[in-house]
């Protein structure tokens, strides 16, 4: 089931945790439509520990990870349009190395 989704914004910021230091992060604002109405909602996508500069740099990964997640809670039974707090951790993508492998006579 294809869900019409767009990004309406995004802010990039460290993100203050309960537990620990600030963890960098988007805030995704989308909009959906879902049975035939317009909503909105935004989601705190915190980035792994572990992910690579590529993936910290890849925007539009970043954003169809959590427009994924958007669509996977509503074929579970969310509703758009009700309010709730999206909390999602993007990690690398499948099959991309950790860290770029570099030469063993390279110290830089």
């Amino acid at each position: 089931m294809q869900i019409p989704m767009t990004i309406e914004s995004a802010l990039s910021a460290h993100f203050k945790q309960p537990n620990g230091p600030s963890v960098p992060g988007v805030s995704w604002l989308v909009r959906i439509e879902h049975g035939g109405r317009h909503y909105h909602a935004r989601v705190k996508a915190l980035l792994a520990p572990d992910a690579t500069k590529a993936t910290r740099k890849d925007d539009g990964y970043q954003a169809r990870t959590t427009m994924q997640y958007l669509a996977a809670e509503i074929e579970n039974g969310w509703n758009p349009a009700q309010e709730r707090e999206h909390t999602i951790q993007i990690g690398n993508p499948q099959g991309q190395p950790l860290q770029p492998t570099r030469p063993w006579w390279r110290l830089w």
